[in-house]
This record gives C-alpha cells, structure tokens and sequence, in this order.
C-alpha cells in the first residue's frame, strides 16, 4: 500500500469512485426514490464542489506554488488565507462534495459509502504524505497552521 502514496492522480481517483458509486447502483438493491430531487442534489454538489475546489486552487495560483500532486516537496509557500483558512483541502473536499451529490442523484444507498471512501483514500494515500512534507519544509509555521485549521471541515 505504501506505493500508492502520492502515485494516483487526485482527479482519476475522483472519476474511479464515481465510476465505481455508478457500478454499485447498477448491481446492489437500496435504490431510494427521491421523488425528482436528484437532479437538485447533484447541482447542489456540482456548485459546491466546485466552489471549493476552484477557490483552493486559485489560491494555490495567486501564491505561486504548485498544485501538482505528485510533487508536494515543490511548494514555495504555504497557503493560509482564503478559502485555506476554513479547511486545508479545499480541493479534496470539492471533489467529496461533487460525489456526495452525485451519490444521492444515483438514489442508492450503498453508493454514499463508496463516497465517503474517496475521503479515506485521499487522507491515507494523498493528504498525510503531503502534510508530511509540508511539515518538513514549514516546520512550525505548518504545525500551527494545522493546529488552527481543519483538514476537511
């Protein structure tokens, strides 16, 4: 498991829990009529995950520093402000939101936990090895920041 740390893009991780919520909605029963809502809840998780994913990384860019996910050790500051100051993932949480949305448009039960497992995979494989190096490379200023902010919500 150790390999996978920092090798999955974040985005194709996103679209493999997307492809695969669909897949458990197809094959297991827990369908749930949601009386035409669904189109409403996935909108809702369309603009508030993109929301939030955009806004993170617009703040990566007007700091400067690299967004790639593959090479954390490249980034020149630590973001702070901004959408940053409320959680420090603004993207990984936008990408859970867009599929807590489309969880509920697919009207399955079982698909919400195949969501919520975006978030489990992203803080073991993507998140903590990133905060690891971040905190080799901002000592104290990262700890505080840590301290201060959460890492979703």
């Amino acid at each position: 498991m150790e390999k996978l740390k920092l090798r999955v893009p974040p985005p194709l991780v996103f679209v493999g829990f997307a492809v695969l919520m669909w897949l458990v909605a197809l094959v297991l029963p827990g369908n749930v009529d949601l009386h035409g809502t669904e189109t409403a809840f996935l909108v809702i998780g369309l603009g508030a995950g993109g929301y939030f994913s955009f806004t993170g990384f617009f703040e990566f860019r007007r700091a400067r520093t690299t967004i790639n996910p593959f090479h954390p050790e490249e980034t020149t500051a630590l973001v702070s402000g901004g959408i940053y100051s409320k959680t420090r993932n603004p993207m990984y949480l936008g990408l859970q939101i867009i599929l807590l949305g489309w969880a509920i448009f697919l009207g399955n039960l079982f698909a919400i936990p195949v969501a919520l497992g975006f978030a489990a995979y992203i803080t073991e494989f993507q998140i903590k090895p990133e905060e690891e190096i971040l905190e080799e490379n901002f000592g104290k200023e990262f700890l505080a920041y840590k301290a201060r902010v959460r890492r979703w919500i």
